[in-house]
């Protein structure tokens, strides 16, 4: 259809005159439509405005985890990344992602502690510290306080140096003269001469000097500072183990009351030691486990050096024991 036909169409539809019912049935059609359509686009609009900042909301959200979770122990976001990270463990499907979860938390918050120590910030240091320790918690590891049996380093005793006593000088011997002989009465009036006397040197007695001994310079008491031991314990299939008995001893103990740590229900287990300040321990553990149906022994063992205030040991896994 052209314009031209459309305008005709429209002159005629004017001259012509509707009845008043189907007036009223146009002019009710036709605002209903205007109505419908001012609705929808009013709502459209407003779920738009509304999504804007909800939208913005999460993208802020995003960020300030983001930021949070790289914040260091000296930054004020220090707690929300603490309080963030701690809740991350309540997400964890299984038992042994979680216990993984909390080790990694322990290492991470562990090394920023040493960090910050080792930057000259002892007030961050100490907050690193006492999140690990809260992971710690987390693990369940309210064990029994034990002191490992770490030798000691045996003090050297140093040489003492004695002065040799040096040679002191002799005075020059000192003449004695000796008597002159009186002159012998001869029968003729000639005289005799008299020998020249003879000078016998005294001797001197030598001068000894008494050893001098250096007194040694007095060693200060080593200190010691506590260390928190952790570790997991699995069986051959890889499943935690539950009261496997964790000892320092190579030998396997001869009674259940011979132990005095265990393992708790997640196969971690805490030892409480304490080493001496500025002196690196190597130390090795040894864990036992008797099936309880068969009475068959299992064993295994981990080495690490023991560093503070947290040291995490290598997973021990049981083998039968032969």
């Amino acid at each position: 259809m052209n314009d031209d036909r459309l305008l005709f169409a429209l002159k005629r539809l004017g001259d012509e005159e509707l009845s008043a019912a189907s007036d009223r049935k146009i002019r009710t059609r036709l605002e209903t439509a205007w109505t419908v359509r001012a609705l929808t686009a009013v709502t459209r609009s407003f779920s738009v405005r509304r999504l804007v900042p909800v939208l913005a909301a999460l993208v802020l959200f995003a960020g300030s985890t983001g930021t949070a979770l790289g914040a260091t122990a000296d930054s004020p976001l220090w707690d929300t990344r603490v309080a963030i990270e701690s809740a991350g463990a309540f997400l964890r499907l299984s038992n042994d992602d979680r216990v993984a979860y909390l080790l990694d938390l322990v290492r991470s918050r562990t090394d920023e502690a040493a960090r910050q120590q080792a930057a000259g910030h002892p007030d961050a240091a100490a907050k690193a510290r006492a999140a690990a320790s809260s992971a710690l918690v987390q693990l369940g590891g309210n064990a029994p306080k034990i002191e490992t049996s770490v030798p000691s380093p045996a003090p050297t005793a140093s040489a003492s140096p004695t002065v040799a006593p040096s040679a002191s000088p002799s005075p020059a011997p000192s003449a004695t003269p000796s008597a002159t002989p009186s002159p012998i009465p001869s029968p003729t009036p000639t005289h005799t001469v008299a020998p020249a006397p003879v000078r016998t040197p005294t001797p001197t007695p030598v001068r000894t000097e008494p050893p001098v001994t250096a007194t040694p310079t007095p060693t200060a008491a080593p200190t010691k500072q506590p260390v928190t031991i952790t570790g997991t314990v699995h069986d051959s299939s890889g499943a935690n183990v539950f009261n496997v008995c964790i000892s320092t001893s190579p030998t396997p103990p001869t009674s259940s009351t011979a132990c005095s740590v265990r393992t708790t229900t997640n196969g971690t287990y805490t030892i409480n030691a304490s080493v001496t300040t500025g002196t690196s321990y190597t130390i090795t553990l040894y864990a036992y486990f008797t099936d309880p149906a068969s009475g068959a022994l299992h064993s295994g063992s981990a080495t690490a050096t023991m560093t503070a205030p947290t040291t995490v040991m290598p997973l021990i896994t049981l083998t039968p024991r032969r």
